[in-house]
């Protein structure tokens, strides 16, 4: 490990999970990332990925809203409007996020909820003309070329309002509280038999970040039955279930029988787990030690921005590496990932304007780029693309009484990278796999 700074060793040391070198048995020590609520300046990225469609919505259910002393003020160039509901609270808008709202069937498709609207041809400077309240919804009218009649559901105005009041007190209501001093416990039992048992559990796991739960049947798979609960146990590199068992030559350290520091799983994934499940199936009373600890992460992060500001800073702009290199196993893997350890969200209302501009002329040049390819598929073609690097479209057709029957899937883009850097290593050159566009810092 003498590649590594002495920052990153003193760092290492505070939280880490672990990794194997190519050619050693050494360990990696590297930061847990915490996802972290808070304004602050933006991280500044070398590389980046791509993230665009022009379908790009949130499908709402719209449910019936009362308009009664909804009042309407519209500013002198139509550029903003503010709605003062009946409560008396206000929110403003600009013409240009209305139109990019716009729930008409020219702009958005009435079963599925996605935008139709083509953001190439919506103009930054668009305004609005006439505005009214008809029933539950705005009846809006934009000047442009051309001009454009919709509306927008007021439901759908109060739920999306993005004025910064308004933010904050969203914020608020998702706001963690203290951390819990126990794991709250519910029984295997509670979860079988109401839908109220698997609430309870989930506003367990959602509100303290742990759950346990007792009496559980020892069976081989009821690990994977618990969790499909919630949803589809991932199959990663170590399928879809594994066995926590101390083995002669494990291919994780948490297959032996050493101490594990505070740690997350599988950090050199783009998109690391979100639960993990650990069920117990044997622990003897001849057994000592092995209890597992917990902790609040979230918690911590906070509190260190409090009492170090610039470390927090620091931790949130300097990208750390998390690795698995490891060739001697069934599945060979080589994945590296850099990114800070601390990730902050962001929103601010005085962007949305420059926001649409830009997007306007990005929206633009993708749809006038001279570098667009066509292929007719014919019966037996199979297509394979990067869906972070290659934007895909379709044209209209009809079916004239025919069928058009394409069949697809996905593969994790960790995955596909691992595997070309496998590939290569073993029957090529060893030469780096390119950038994938997963957000990776090299």
């Amino acid at each position: 490990m003498a590649w590594r700074s002495a920052a990153q060793r003193r760092i290492s040391a505070f939280v880490g999970c672990t990794a194997k070198h190519r050619g050693s048995n050494c360990k990696l020590s590297a930061l847990c990332r915490p996802r972290v609520l808070s304004q602050s300046e933006p991280m500044f990225q070398h590389n980046y990925a791509v993230r665009y469609s022009s379908t790009a919505a949130p499908t709402t259910k719209n449910s019936t809203y009362d308009a009664s002393k909804v009042l309407l003020a519209l500013d002198s160039v139509g550029k903003t409007l503010t709605v003062t509901w009946k409560d008396g609270s206000k929110s403003r808008f600009h013409s240009i996020w209305l139109r990019h709202s716009c729930h008409c069937g020219h702009c958005m498709q009435e079963h599925s909820g996605q935008k139709l609207i083509d953001p190439a041809t919506v103009s930054h400077h668009v305004s609005i003309e006439k505005v009214c309240i008809d029933g539950d919804h705005l009846e809006i009218q934009w000047k442009g070329s051309p001009p454009h009649v919709g509306h927008v559901p007021l439901s759908f105005l109060q739920t999306n309002c993005y004025e910064s009041d308004y933010l904050s007190i969203k914020r608020e209501s998702v706001k963690l509280g203290p951390p819990a001093q126990a794991i709250p416990q519910l029984y295997y039992s509670d979860l079988i038999k109401t839908s109220d048992g698997v609430l309870r559990w989930l506003r367990q796991i959602n509100e303290a970040g742990v759950s346990l739960m007792k009496d559980v049947p020892t069976e081989d798979n009821m690990v994977q039955k618990i969790a499909e609960h919630i949803g589809p146990a991932e199959d990663l590199i170590y399928g879809e279930t594994w066995d926590v068992i101390s083995t002669p030559k494990p291919i994780n350290v948490a297959y032996s029988t050493v101490g594990l520091d505070f740690h997350m799983d599988l950090i050199y994934y783009e998109s690391p787990p979100g639960l993990q499940f650990l069920h117990c199936l044997r622990f003897d009373e001849c057994v000592e030690g092995g209890e597992s600890h917990f902790l609040d992460v979230f918690h911590v992060a906070e509190a260190f921005r409090k009492s170090h500001p610039n470390k927090f800073h620091t931790l949130s702009q300097i990208p750390a590496t998390f690795q698995k290199i490891h060739y001697a196993r069934d599945f060979p893997v080589e994945m590296k990932y850099q990114r800070p350890h601390i990730v902050l969200n962001q929103y601010q209302e005085h962007e949305v304007e420059p926001y649409y501009e830009a997007y306007q002329e990005f929206a633009k040049a993708i749809k006038y780029s001279p570098d667009i390819v066509e292929c007719q598929l014919k019966p037996g073609d199979l297509v394979t693309f990067n869906n972070r690097r290659i934007l895909h479209a379709r044209k209209s057709f009809d079916l004239n009484g025919g069928v058009r029957h394409l069949k697809g899937c996905y593969v994790n883009i960790d995955h596909f990278k691992s595997q070309v850097q496998v590939f290569s290593s073993l029957h090529g050159t060893g030469q780096p796999a390119k950038r994938v566009g997963n957000q990776d810092w090299f």
